[in-house]
């Protein structure tokens, strides 16, 4: 049975997840599917940086959005709970994450900027 409120988008953008208060990257991936309160991320074991987070883990999801021409680069800053992991024979890893805030921020050197309040744009999920 399928129990998802929102209908998910299937929606490949590459994803930088995090511990939010240390800031220390845990692994570089890609968005498979994305809803407005969940996103499902694959990687390949060998891009992994660290050990595989848990269900319960308070993570930190920065989406790279493609250039705008009117707003430059943007990334999607989410705080997100995982919600489950599977990981394939392949080696192959999925996160389901439960999103719990999301805010649009400025996308720059490879990284998200810090939220300020003239450039962000922030909604809460729960």
């Amino acid at each position: 049975m399928d129990r998802r409120a929102d209908p998910r988008v299937e929606v490949k953008l590459p994803c930088h997840v995090a511990f939010p208060r240390s800031k220390s990257r845990l692994f570089v991936g890609v968005t498979e599917n994305m809803s407005r309160g969940g996103i499902l991320v694959s990687w390949s074991a060998d891009r992994m940086l660290t050990n595989l987070p848990k269900a319960g883990d308070l993570l930190t999801v920065d989406i790279e959005l493609p250039a705008n021409h009117s707003f430059g680069r943007r990334c999607m800053h989410c705080q997100a709970v995982v919600a489950r992991v599977l990981v394939g024979d392949s080696g192959c890893a999925r996160v389901a994450f439960q999103v719990n805030q999301m805010q649009f921020r400025s996308y720059a050197n490879g990284k998200c900027a810090a939220a300020t309040n003239r450039d962000q744009v922030s909604c809460s999920l729960m």
